[in-house]
């Protein structure tokens, strides 16, 4: 019996680095009564909101055989875009106040076919619920927050144009002509699912139900309790004890929160899909390959990604629907798109220089590695968690020896990104300002909390 409690006493101590930075954010939570200062209106509208996309999911997940809720949710919000998507290769002036119309009108009878009546209705009470909310305290919900920096400069205005125009509209105005506008055109759609209006102005809770969100994704994971409530608290004390992230992830229209939450979904959805050999597979791959309309670098990792199964004669035939994002960007450059900047990032880079310069070392700043670093230790939660990250991924090296498929997929990933993050900085954007690589960092904060906590309980268990 002694043994058997050390024993777990002794796996609980990998938990013991974080309890480092939750204590931190329970002393600064102790002290600092802002916190308490909420918005109880926002909080309110925000459940609402998840209430909506939870029921929503529910309903998918049951209709499509998908591994999660949250999947279902994902699959919701990329219905939208896939769908403009495709219309626009037949039909460029539609609004997108039709389509959202159009899209949930086409849903409600795949959910009448199937005869889901009860969660129908509880979805559709749901909707109506948060409308009619926002709708009375439109006043006192918190609007336009945190309009600075690359939002005030890039994404509000293209959240804007979608919300009120279309996304044909937005691609063609932009405010930084060949940037991505999959996040933007996601935000728009949660502001639209909250209030369905002609002006737009944004609304917080359309951003804050990220938080909710993720704390699903959390819960749906197949991890130990123990670990499912670690990563919890874990998460919110990183993220509601520092403003930079809070504002990054549940607070603004910044893309680093959608994209780490929606790019972590669909991973972890892909792994367990291909586990446990469920149907759609296809429809993950499809899901997973939307992410190439993202930003660099998730969209050249997600092409990797798809490009890997690709490789495998077992997943071929499922990895195929991976090249969606690829496919839809080619042939919309190749058509109506074909005036615009397809690539923003990529119009002022010789690539076959770049490649030569690091090979021979040639006008590069390897020394942008050490200043990174430097830059990445200032944020000392999250560099705790890179550093624990390193410290895990050798002990379950030198345990199993990479034995676990989705651990691989997990670790890979992050290093890939990793990988990229330095090698751009120390050669095409070596005179760049190297604050910004930790936000390309930061596009995997989800993925990194999920990969520790295997890499935990796969410890714990041996």
């Amino acid at each position: 019996m002694e043994k058997m409690k050390y024993l777990k006493d002794k796996n609980n101590l990998f938990y013991i680095v974080y309890f480092v930075i939750i204590i931190n954010f329970l002393i600064n939570f102790y002290e600092n009564s802002t916190y308490l200062n909420f918005n109880f209106y926002d909080l309110a509208s925000s459940l609402l909101l998840f209430l909506f996309l939870l029921l929503m999911g529910a309903l998918l997940k049951n209709i499509l055989g998908l591994p999660y809720f949250s999947t279902g949710i994902i699959t919701y919000l990329f219905s939208f875009f896939v769908s403009d998507n495709i219309i626009l290769f037949f039909y460029t002036d539609l609004q997108n106040s039709q389509l959202f119309i159009i899209v949930n009108i086409f849903w409600l009878f795949v959910g009448v076919s199937k005869r889901k009546y009860n969660l129908l209705f509880l979805t559709t009470v749901a909707y109506l619920l948060l409308n009619q909310f926002t709708s009375y305290f439109y006043q006192q919900l918190s609007k336009n927050k945190n309009i600075i920096g690359d939002v005030k400069d890039i994404h509000f205005q293209h959240v804007k144009n979608i919300y009120e125009e279309s996304y044909f509209f937005s691609i063609n105005n932009p405010t930084l002509e060949g940037y991505p506008q999959l996040v933007a055109y996601l935000q728009a759609l949660l502001n639209k699912i909250s209030m369905f209006n002609n002006n737009f102005e944004h609304l917080a809770p359309s951003i804050n139900v990220l938080f909710f969100l993720t704390i699903l994704l959390i819960y749906e994971l197949d991890f130990k309790k123990i670990s499912k409530f670690t990563l919890l608290i874990l998460f919110t004390s990183l993220i509601y004890n520092s403003e930079w992230l809070k504002i990054l992830f549940v607070d603004s229209l910044m893309t680093e929160g959608m994209l780490s939450y929606v790019f972590c979904t669909l991973l972890v959805s892909l792994s367990k899909q291909m586990t446990q050999k469920r149907k759609n597979q296809s429809l993950i791959f499809f899901l997973l390959g939307i992410m190439y309309l993202s930003k660099q670098f998730l969209s050249l990792i997600t092409l990797l990604i798809v490009l890997f199964y690709l490789l495998n004669k077992s997943t071929r035939k499922y990895a195929i629907y991976g090249l969606s994002g690829f496919t839809i960007k080619e042939l919309s450059s190749y058509f109506h798109f074909k005036n615009i900047t397809k690539n923003y990032h990529l119009k002022e880079i010789d690539f076959l220089d770049a490649i030569q310069d690091l090979i021979l070392l040639r006008d590069v700043k390897l020394e942008n590695i050490l200043i990174i670093t430097k830059n990445l230790f200032l944020d000392k939660p999250f560099s705790i968690l890179m550093l624990y990250f390193f410290i895990l991924l050798i002990l379950y090296f030198f345990k199993f020896r990479f034995s676990n498929k989705d651990i691989n997929l997990y670790t890979y990933t992050i290093l890939i990104n990793l990988i990229f993050v330095f090698t751009l900085y120390i050669s095409i954007w070596r005179n760049m300002e190297l604050e910004s690589p930790i936000r390309y960092m930061l596009n995997f904060l989800h993925l990194l909390l999920v990969t520790q906590v295997k890499f935990i309980d796969e410890l714990s268990n041996s």
